[in-house]
C-alpha cells in the first residue's frame, strides 16, 4: 500500500514509518526541513520536504506521492512545557490541526486518497460529566479553561473535519500523553 506519512521525523512519526515499512508498504514521509530528508530515508521512507502550512507545497508532494493512505502526524511540541504558556506552546500545533489538516485534505481528494488517518488527544478534551473513564462517544469539554480554548478548537476542527469528510475513510485515533526520548516530555 502506499502510504505518506506527514510528520515523519516526530516522536511518533519516528516510529511508524520503520513499522508500516517493515510490513511492506510504500512509505512517502513528509518533513518540513531539507535537513531531516536523510533521517527520513534512514527510517525506510522516500522523502518529501514541504510545510503542512503551506497549501500548494502540501499539494505538490501528495500529488507526487498518490497515496491510498494519509498519516497525520503533524506537531510541534518540541522543547520545554511551561503550564504557564500553554497557548504559546501549542500555537504552531493547533495550526497544524487546523490548516495543515485542511490541505492535506484537499491534497489527498485532489489525488483520490481512499483512507485518511488523523491524530488527536484524550488526555484532558473531554467534558467534565459523568466520571473519569471516557469513551468515544463522551462529548469534548464545551467551557475549556481560557488558556486551552484554541488547543480543543484545533483538536475539535481536526476530529470533525476528518471523520466529516464523504469523501474518503476518515479515521481519528485519540493519542494520550507520551513521554521519554523524542518526546516533549524527556529528559535528554
Amino acid at each position: 500500500m502506499k502510504i505518506f506519512v506527514a510528520g515523519a521525523t516526530g516522536a511518533l512519526g519516528q516510529q511508524l514509518v520503520p513499522q508500516l515499512v517493515a510490513n511492506g508498504h510504500e512509505v512517502v514521509g513528509m518533513t518540513r526541513t531539507e535537513s531531516k530528508r536523510d533521517l527520513v530515508r534512514s527510517l525506510g521512507a522516500r522523502p518529501a520536504v514541504a510545510d503542512a502550512l503551506d497549501p500548494d507545497a502540501a499539494a505538490r508532494v501528495v500529488a507526487e506521492a498518490e497515496p491510498e493512505v494519509i498519516v497525520h502526524q503533524l506537531t510541534a511540541l518540541s522543547g520545554a512545557f511551561d503550564m504557564r504558556k500553554v497557548a504559546e506552546y501549542f500555537a504552531l500545533t493547533n495550526r497544524l490541526r487546523t490548516e495543515g489538516t485542511d490541505h492535506l485534505l484537499a491534497a489527498g481528494r485532489a489525488v483520490g486518497t481512499r483512507r485518511f488517518v488523523a491524530q488527536s488527544f484524550a488526555g484532558w478534551p473531554f467534558a467534565r460529566t459523568n466520571g473519569p473513564v471516557k469513551t468515544e462517544t463522551d462529548p469534548l469539554d464545551p467551557t475549556p479553561p481560557d488558556a486551552m480554548r484554541e488547543t480543543l478548537d484545533a483538536i475539535r476542527h481536526v476530529e470533525e473535519a476528518v471523520t466529516g469528510a464523504d469523501w474518503v475513510e476518515g479515521i481519528v485515533l485519540r493519542y494520550g500523553g507520551f513521554y521519554g526520548p523524542g518526546t516533549s516530555v524527556s529528559s535528554d
